[in-house]
C-alpha cells in the first residue's frame, strides 16, 4: 500500500447514516430498542463512533421533514425550493387529484423533500450509508447529484417479504416500490447483503451487478454475550429452574420464526422429559396466538412467554439456557435472514438446535458447533432436543465450539473492520 493510500485508510471518516424514519433514530438513541433491526443499526453507529469516525443520523420525519442527529441532539434539516408555497400548493393539488382518481400516495413529493434536505446536509460527508426501505429514494438522488459514495444496507427485500406475509403490494404501489429499489441499486457503489442468499436474490431478481455486492452477515457483542456460569446460576435460581433442563427461544414471533413447530416439538419432549422447561423470550404480533397454541397443547407451566424484555435481559435468559433453538419453517423461497439470536447463542457458548435453512446452514455445522434439523419437522426437532438433554458432554462440546466460532468469525469488532473496508472501497 502506498503512503497516501495507507494514510487515507487510517483517517477517520465522516459518515452519514441514513435510517428509514425518525422512529428508528428515537429507538436507537434509547437504552432499550425493541427491534433486532434497531439493535443492529445501533451497534453499527456506536461501534463506528467508538472507532473514531463521525456518524450523523439522517431520517425522514413524516412526509415533509428530515431530521439530522449527532446521536445526542436532533435538528430539522433546512429545505429550500420544496419549502416554497408553489411547491406545497402543487403537492396538495396532486394529492387531491390522486384521491379523486383513487390513486394511492406514491411518495413522489416526499422524496423530493428528502432530496432537497439531503442536498443541504450531505456535503462534507465522506460516505453515505442507508438501510434499504420501501419508497425511499431521496438519499440516493442527492448522492447521485453530489457525486457522493452511496452504500446501501440490504437485509431484506420488503416487496418479497410482504408477499411472504400475505400482504402483497399491488398495482401502482408495487410498480413504484420496484422502480425506486432499482434506482437505489443502480446508484449504490456498494451494496451490503446480510447473507449469500440475499446477494443471489439481488443478482437474480433485481439484476444487481455482482461487483457491487458484499456479503456481511450480522454479528454479536462477544463481551456482552459470553459464557457466564455465575449469571446462569443466578438467573436459574430467580426462575426456580435449578434442576430443570431449560430451552430458550428469542424472537419477535414473525412468520419466519416457526414457533408452531417448536411448541409441538416441546410437547413431544415433555412425554419423556416432563421436567423440561421452555422460555420464549420476546414480543410480537403472533405472541398471543402462540400463547393460545401452548394452552391447547397442554404446555401451561412448562412453556412460559416473557413478553418484551430489554437486550440486557436477553443476555440473562440466554445465559441460563441449556439449549437454544432457532426454528424456521419450510419456505418455497429461501429467506435472506441473518438471525442475530443465532450469533448471540453461539457467543454465549450454548448448544444450539436450528433449522437447516438459509444462512443457518452456512454457520452451523451439524454435530460440530450445533445440531441441524429439517425445517418444519417437529419430530426431528424434538429428537435433537432430547438428544441434548440426555447428553451433557455433547452440549458442552457444541457450546464450546460455537463460542470459538463466534469470537473468531462473528464479532462486532470484526464486522466493523470489514464495514470500514467497504466504505473506503466505495470512496475510491
Amino acid at each position: 500500500m502506498k503512503g497516501a493510500e495507507k494514510e487515507a485508510s487510517l483517517r477517520p471518516m465522516k459518515i452519514a447514516h441514513c435510517l428509514p424514519d425518525q422512529h428508528w433514530a428515537e429507538e436507537m438513541r434509547g437504552e432499550n430498542p425493541r427491534d433486532a433491526a434497531h439493535i443492529q443499526q445501533k451497534y453499527i453507529a456506536e461501534g463506528l463512533r467508538a472507532r473514531g469516525h463521525s456518524v450523523t443520523w439522517i431520517a425522514p420525519q413524516g412526509l415533509d421533514d428530515v431530521c439530522v442527529s449527532d446521536l445526542k441532539t436532533t435538528t430539522l434539516a433546512p429545505r429550500t425550493w420544496t419549502a416554497s408555497r408553489p411547491f406545497e400548493t402543487l403537492g396538495k393539488f396532486a394529492w387531491k387529484a390522486q384521491q379523486l382518481l383513487r390513486i394511492p400516495y406514491l411518495n413522489y413529493f416526499s422524496n423530493l423533500r428528502r432530496y432537497d434536505a439531503c442536498l443541504r446536509v450531505l456535503p462534507g460527508h465522506d460516505v453515505v450509508f442507508e438501510r434499504n426501505a420501501l419508497y425511499n429514494s431521496g438519499v440516493a438522488m442527492a448522492c447521485e447529484k453530489l457525486h457522493l459514495p452511496y452504500v446501501m444496507f440490504f437485509d431484506a427485500d420488503q416487496i418479497a417479504e410482504l408477499d411472504f406475509m400475505g400482504k402483497p403490494l399491488k398495482g401502482l404501489l408495487r410498480w413504484r416500490a420496484k422502480r425506486l429499489l432499482r434506482y437505489n441499486l443502480r446508484v449504490a457503489r456498494r451494496i451490503i447483503c446480510v447473507s449469500k442468499i440475499a446477494k443471489d436474490h439481488l443478482m437474480k431478481t433485481w439484476d444487481a451487478p455482482a461487483d457491487k455486492l458484499v456479503v456481511l452477515p450480522n454479528a454479536v457483542d462477544v463481551n456482552r454475550f459470553e459464557p457466564d456460569p455465575e449469571l446462569s446460576a443466578q438467573t436459574r435460581a430467580s426462575l426456580s429452574l435449578t434442576a430443570h433442563p431449560l430451552l430458550v427461544f428469542v424472537g419477535s414471533f414473525y412468520q419466519w420464526h416457526d414457533v408452531v413447530a417448536l411448541l409441538k416439538a416441546f410437547a413431544l419432549v415433555l412425554k419423556t422429559h416432563s421436567e423440561a422447561r421452555l422460555f420464549l423470550v420476546g414480543d410480537g404480533a403472533g405472541r398471543e396466538r402462540m400463547m393460545q397454541l401452548s394452552v391447547d397443547l397442554g404446555l401451561e407451566g412448562a412453556a412460559q412467554f416473557t413478553g418484551f424484555v430489554t437486550h440486557a435481559e436477553v443476555v440473562r435468559y440466554v445465559s441460563a439456557a441449556d439449549i437454544a433453538v432457532v426454528p424456521v419453517p419450510t419456505m418455497k423461497q429461501q429467506m435472506w435472514l441473518s438471525p442475530m439470536k443465532l450469533f448471540e447463542y453461539m457467543a454465549s457458548g450454548k448448544a444450539i438446535v436450528a433449522s437447516a435453512m438459509g444462512q443457518i446452514k452456512d454457520v452451523i455445522r451439524d454435530g460440530d458447533n450445533g445440531l441441524l434439523v429439517p425445517a418444519g419437522d417437529e419430530a426431528a426437532l424434538a429428537d435433537a432436543i432430547i438428544r441434548l438433554i440426555e447428553d451433557v458432554p455433547l452440549r458442552v462440546r457444541l457450546g464450546r465450539q460455537a463460542r470459538e466460532d463466534a469470537v473468531k468469525d462473528h464479532s462486532w469488532e470484526g464486522y466493523l473492520s470489514r464495514l470500514e473496508d467497504v466504505f473506503r472501497d466505495a470512496m475510491k
